[in-house]
């Protein structure tokens, strides 16, 4: 599979997992291209930490083969819960929440597993300052994070933009 094809698999599992339509996760003017920043990264962290090397492609083939799939043709959702469908095994189900979570915060959850004295907890660590301003959770909010904003002085005098601009719904 060429870095294109992965590209083009992240940008569409992305999309349909997050609930953000494709076109805002892949602008066609993008200055700046955070998923050329989270691609790699989320593919170093699940090799990495699933320590299996082909958990990504797996993950990659598995949603295209679902997305290109015609008779019949399945909806972005039903896309997401193959995806996350338990039968698919614990790391690949895992590995496609860490990406949400990714899109979402701009960080990466470690999950610390309960012990006989804490119960289970996550905790995340930025992936970038890029990574923080680009969190989708800040679309969600209609806001956006502190000290970092792209609109003018006085715009929010104004009625956010609706959700449905974000999601294509």
């Amino acid at each position: 599979m060429s870095s294109n094809d992965d590209m083009a698999n992240f940008i569409g599992l992305s999309a349909v997992l997050t609930g953000f339509n494709a076109n805002i996760l892949n602008p066609f003017l993008d200055p700046v291209n955070i998923k050329s920043e989270y691609l790699p990264f989320f593919c170093a962290k699940i090799a990495e930490e699933s320590k299996n090397p082909e958990l990504v492609a797996n993950i990659f083939a598995k949603f295209a083969q679902l997305h290109d799939q015609t008779d019949p043709k399945l909806s972005d959702q039903q896309i997401g819960e193959a995806m996350l469908d338990p039968a698919n095994g614990a790391d690949f189900v895992l590995a496609c929440r860490k990406l949400i979570f990714m899109w979402y915060s701009g960080a990466w959850p470690t999950i610390i597993p309960a012990s006989s004295t804490a119960p289970a907890t996550t905790v995340s660590e930025i992936i970038s300052a890029k990574s923080y301003t680009c969190g989708l959770a800040w679309q969600v909010m209609q806001s956006h994070p502190m000290g970092d904003s792209n609109l003018h002085y006085g715009y929010w005098a104004k009625a956010p933009i609706p959700l449905s601009d974000y999601t294509g719904n």
